[in-house]
């Protein structure tokens, strides 16, 4: 595999004319948005198992988690065209939607563990169109790394090749701020995206929680609206400070911020796609007591509830 990236970013200006939102289209047709919980905080259930939950709690929509051995892992559970077939089955007959993939892609400097992402960016686009071939959901990651300095022109030149899988493969692919990465918030992630020519099928998600309690320049408004023009995905998840340390908490259980004015300001900025609540595994692996039922309750009570209050309207 050989890749010109002056290619690849001047086949991302040629587009950056066309709608901003990529997968954030769930909805787009119908002037909706979803509420979706991921696979990640139900790691003891089946993807069967947690697509009938998450239906019958109220759900509109659905993240599988695709890691190494978890339940939507493509080489494992899922790596079958008849395990496949019969997720694709359960959504159909659920009334809910896949809206994402939850990848762990992380640029490396070795080329050989660079093809071989490429490899495995390539079949999570396919596994993505098996799942939901009218609609077939984004990949969403976080890139790793400590430093932004030190680590932005590699993000830049691996980003660059897999956005060539992504125009070649028709795919989309959503990468994630995250306050214990090298790119932590929108404005890096903008710049990344700005220095790739703005490509429509690799955007940006947006993630509150890992800008909360970082001083009045990250708040809910200042970053809605630097990160409105390039996301195509939402997560949710709170956030609490204890003992000088941040730690994640369920969607809308804190009420250290407004998850209701974060919908409002995305859907008036023109956002049509899926909201979905993550539990974080700081959650779901250190808490003895952690149920995975009453979280996704939980999550759907205080997400519904902030809809309501956003006056946005769901699928």
């Amino acid at each position: 595999m050989t890749f010109d990236r002056r290619r690849v970013i001047q086949g991302g200006m040629a587009t950056a004319i066309l709608p901003w939102w990529g997968a954030g289209y769930a909805a787009a047709a119908t002037g909706t948005c979803g509420l979706a919980i991921g696979t990640y905080g139900l790691p003891n259930l089946t993807v069967l198992e947690a697509i009938k939950l998450v239906a019958e709690v109220g759900y509109d929509a659905i993240e599988i988690t695709v890691f190494p051995g978890s339940s939507g892992d493509p080489n494992g559970a899922l790596s079958t065209p008849e395990a496949r077939r019969e997720i694709r089955d359960a959504l159909e007959s659920s009334g809910i939607r896949v809206s994402a993939l939850m990848a762990d892609l992380k640029p490396s400097e070795s080329d050989e563990k660079h093809l071989e992402q490429l490899k495995e960016l390539r079949d999570l686009v396919e596994m993505a169109k098996e799942l939901s071939p009218e609609n077939p959901p984004l990949i969403q990651t976080v890139l790793g790394g400590k430093v932004w300095e030190e680590s932005k022109d590699l993000f830049r030149d691996r980003l660059a090749n897999w956005n060539q899988i992504l125009a070649d493969w028709k795919g989309y692919l959503a990468i994630k701020p995250h306050r214990g990465n090298a790119m932590s918030t929108p404005t890096q992630a903008k710049q990344l995206l700005e220095s790739l020519g703005n490509p429509r099928r690799l955007r940006m998600t947006y993630d509150y929680s890992h800008y909360a309690f970082r001083g009045e320049e990250l708040s809910v408004a200042r970053t809605v609206e630097e990160a409105l023009p390039v996301t195509d995905y939402i997560a949710v998840k709170d956030a609490v400070k204890k003992g000088g340390k941040v730690r994640f908490a369920l969607a809308g259980s804190s009420g250290t911020w407004d998850p209701a004015e974060m919908i409002a300001a995305f859907y008036r900025g023109g956002y049509r796609g899926d909201f979905c609540c993550e539990v974080s595994s700081q959650i779901w692996r250190n808490d003895p007591d952690y149920d995975p039922i009453a979280a996704t309750q939980s999550c759907y009570s205080a997400m519904a509830k902030a809809f309501e209050t956003a006056q946005v309207p769901r699928d």
